[in-house]
C-alpha cells in the first residue's frame, strides 16, 4: 500500500517525465522546474505524512502553473496522427487529474 507522499512524488515524475518529450512548447521548462521543486520538498520530509503547512506550499506551487494564458491548462499535444495525439492528450489529462486530487484538502 502506498502512501500520500509516495503517490504524489511517482505521479510528479510521471508528469515530468511526460512534459520532458516537449521542452520546446511555451514555459514546459517552468513547468518541468516548479514540478521537480515539489519533488524536492517532498523528498525532504522526514516522515511518511506530508504536513499542513507543507501541503498548503504544494498546492500554490502547483496552482502557480495553471494561469490563464500558456499555463498548463492551455497545455495541448498536437501530432499529425490523430490517434497518438488523442492518447497523449488524454494521458496527460489523467495526469493532471491524479495530481489535482492528490493534493486536494
Amino acid at each position: 500500500m502506498t502512501n500520500l507522499k509516495e503517490e504524489l512524488t511517482d505521479s510528479l515524475s510521471e508528469l515530468i517525465e511526460f512534459l520532458s518529450n516537449y521542452k520546446e512548447k511555451n514555459n514546459v521548462n517552468n513547468f518541468i522546474g516548479i514540478l521537480e521543486e515539489m519533488q524536492f520538498i517532498l523528498q525532504s520530509i522526514g516522515k511518511p505524512q506530508i504536513p499542513a503547512e507543507t501541503m498548503n506550499q504544494l498546492q500554490k506551487m502547483y496552482k502557480s502553473m495553471f494561469f490563464p494564458r500558456d499555463g498548463l491548462s492551455d497545455f495541448y499535444v498536437f501530432d499529425s496522427d490523430a490517434s497518438y495525439m488523442k492518447r497523449k492528450n488524454e494521458q496527460f489529462s489523467l495526469l493532471i487529474k491524479r495530481i489535482d486530487s492528490l493534493l486536494k484538502d
